[in-house]
């Protein structure tokens, strides 16, 4: 599927089939939510994938959604907290292109970490979660390109989901991806505003 085929035909499916996404589909679009960029290089997220078997059990916290019930798969994004010059997960990411003996490593370290050293935990989640989106979005769109459909799920308990996956710091549940195959073709077409209401040069 063409790029302009792909974002035309991408919808929140509602409902999904009972049939299941292929491991090597589901490996493809885990890479590309691996691949995907993020503010610094941090990666600041981690993908649970969430079988059939445990949908019921998902959807109950997700408002009884019944995409997230139906789905072949569900992935859970998680946001990571420890984002800040002090914890052992940025030194590392650092390390990847600046050997921790460097005599410019913390000077390179702070500087990474100018913006997220002055965030308290509140603003870390909404930091990391915003750099997950961008990992949902690279999913979503990798997903239609094999003919899986999606929907992504902004609605959920957030502290029972968290619960639910036994999560605990540096992790915190920040949205989550339902993947299957349409049960039905989407009831509307594409609304979206005019590209002259969203489009201006400067």
């Amino acid at each position: 599927m063409n790029f302009e085929k792909l974002i035309q035909e991408r919808f929140a499916c509602k409902a999904f089939t009972d049939e299941i996404i292929k491991k090597e589909d589901l490996d493809f679009i885990l890479e590309s939510g691996r691949l995907s960029p993020s503010s610094c290089g941090f990666e600041p997220w981690r993908f649970v994938v969430v079988s059939k078997k445990d949908n019921e059990n998902l959807s109950k916290i997700c408002f009884n959604q019944e995409n997230v019930a139906t789905a072949s798969h569900n992935i859970i994004i998680l946001a990571r907290m420890d984002l800040q010059a002090k914890d052992e997960y940025i030194k590392k990411q650092i390390a990847r292109f600046c050997p921790p003996d460097d005599a410019k490593f913390e000077e390179i370290l702070n500087a990474y970490t100018y913006e997220t050293n002055t965030l308290n935990p509140e603003q870390l989640y909404a930091y990391a979660k915003a750099n997950c989106y961008l990992a949902l979005m690279q999913m979503s769109l990798a997903a239609m390109s094999r003919g899986i459909d999606t929907c992504m799920i902004g609605g959920f308990e957030k502290d029972k989901v968290d619960s639910f996956l036994e999560l605990s710091y540096p992790f915190e549940t920040a949205v989550i991806l339902s993947l299957g195959f349409r049960k039905e073709a989407p009831k509307y077409s594409k609304k979206r505003l005019s590209i002259e209401e969203v489009v201006c040069y400067y």
